[in-house]
């Protein structure tokens, strides 16, 4: 797998198809592998770009520091990634969660064409039980194993697999600024139910600034609530929404039954035919509107 040097972090990639570039990013802790399945299908037609972002259970760096809130580091990664392959403007999709690319296009709208966003979270749910997957394992082993336990969380195991240093990197750190690290990056998920996004610091009026084309599908269980995705379309001036893809049986019948990428699996390949149609129409305007100048 191929990596940039990106704002001081070593970050993995993968490249599918030709044409259009697309970017799309994961939620949770999950690597750029889980969306193999969307990928793969709009790669038919576009050019399509996964990432692994830093701190995940892919083969980027681990670097657990900043003053700022993950989604925003993401963000910035994602922004100096586009631009070192010269992909921009692109479109980039994300799912599920939805906290990396809005701020993307909120700090970096020169390199975005148009914004797919499918099963936001939003609402107090997830902003109190996604920092007990994403931070609380970590924090417990830092508490009471130190570093050598928070090498053995399994995210960080499967990342140390496929990036050796990340070991070196994690028993370096000393554990107790690692938990105030991970604390900083936990408040910043756990205050954040009042906001459109549980995790993106955006208000109503930065979302109305997204100018972009955009298409949100909603969610269907209480972490992807429907409403959030509802709430996003009418703060985005230039946007659309898809009612969900997955039915509620469909998602009780899996969702924290089956491990995470056979989700991710049944989401791409039900998202990816509603994502090429909405690509495939705006880059039609886009022409037509050339055209006529």
């Amino acid at each position: 797998m191929p990596k940039l040097l990106i704002n001081g972090c070593s970050i993995s990639y993968q490249e599918f198809g030709r044409g259009v570039p697309i970017v799309l990013t994961p939620g949770g802790r999950w690597a750029g592998y889980v969306q193999k399945i969307v990928a793969t299908e709009l790669a038919k037609d576009f050019h399509v770009i996964t990432w692994d972002r830093r701190n995940t259970d892919g083969g980027s760096d681990i670097t657990i520091e900043g003053d700022v809130s993950e989604a925003d580091l993401w963000a910035d990664d994602l922004a100096a990634l586009i631009r070192a392959l010269d992909l921009g403007p692109c479109y980039v999709g994300e799912y599920a969660g939805c906290r990396t690319t809005p701020l993307l296009c909120s700090k970096h709208p020169d390199v975005v064409k148009g914004l797919m966003l499918a099963w936001p979270s939003g609402g107090d749910h997830p902003a109190q039980s996604v920092p007990r997957v994403m931070y609380h394992p970590y924090i417990r082993a830092a508490l009471r194993g130190g570093m050598e336990s928070v090498s053995e969380v399994a995210p960080f195991v499967r990342s140390i697999e496929q990036n050796p240093a990340n070991l070196d990197a994690l028993l370096s750190m000393d554990a107790i600024d690692f938990v105030k690290q991970m604390s900083y990056w936990e408040a910043c998920l756990t205050t954040s139910g009042d906001l459109v996004t549980a995790g993106c610091r955006l208000s109503d009026p930065d979302w109305t600034r997204i100018g972009v084309p955009a298409i949100v599908t909603g969610g269907i269980d209480p972490v992807h609530p429907p409403e959030c995705a509802r709430r996003i379309h009418k703060l985005l001036p230039n946007s659309e929404y898809h009612d969900p893809v997955v039915t509620a049986d469909e998602w009780n019948g899996l969702f924290g039954v089956v491990h995470y990428p056979i989700v991710s699996d049944l989401q791409g390949e039900r998202i990816a035919p509603v994502w090429r149609d909405f690509i495939k129409r705006t880059e039609a305007g886009a022409r037509m509107k050339r055209q006529t100048m």
